[in-house]
């Protein structure tokens, strides 16, 4: 395999990256919103459905999670009140995650610290030149990969 040291940097650049705006991110919900920032993700996806409900398996595509890690963490925003849970009447073995009201609350409450740590660490850093680059970019990455693995 030949050597390609710019790749192999901007692999690891956008590795970094993503693990350190993604702890930033996490640490700021924690503090100012008791959750973390995927729990955060999962009360997000479940607010912007319109039913505010979405089906086990739906949940952790969109949230990009296992099913397994989706039910753990289902468990855990049901230990806060924030989401409960729902049989499906005509076929059991469907369950939804619904968001509760305090659920919707505490989605507003997370987006504040999502919204001053987009603030700092991405639009005060990028210029609109930077962020059409990176959106093309990504946008590349993205059409070229499953959703989930």
């Amino acid at each position: 395999m030949r050597e390609q040291p710019d790749r192999e940097l901007a692999w690891l650049e956008l590795q970094q990256a993503t693990s350190r705006l993604r702890s930033a991110l996490s640490r700021r919900v924690a503090e100012h919103a008791g959750m973390s920032a995927t729990e955060h993700d999962v009360l997000w996806q479940l607010a912007n459905d319109v039913d505010r409900r979405l089906t086990m398996s739906d949940l952790a595509e969109r949230a990009m999670i296992t099913p397994s890690g989706a039910t753990r963490l289902v468990a855990r925003l049901e230990r806060e009140g924030w989401v409960r849970r729902e049989t499906d009447p005509d076929n059991r073995r469907i369950v939804y995650a619904v968001l509760t009201p305090a659920g919707a609350r505490a989605t507003r409450t997370g987006l504040k610290p999502i919204h001053q740590a987009r603030q700092e660490l991405f639009d005060d850093r990028l210029t609109d030149t930077d962020v059409a680059d990176l959106r093309r970019v990504l946008g590349k990455l993205l059409r070229r990969l499953p959703t989930v693995d």
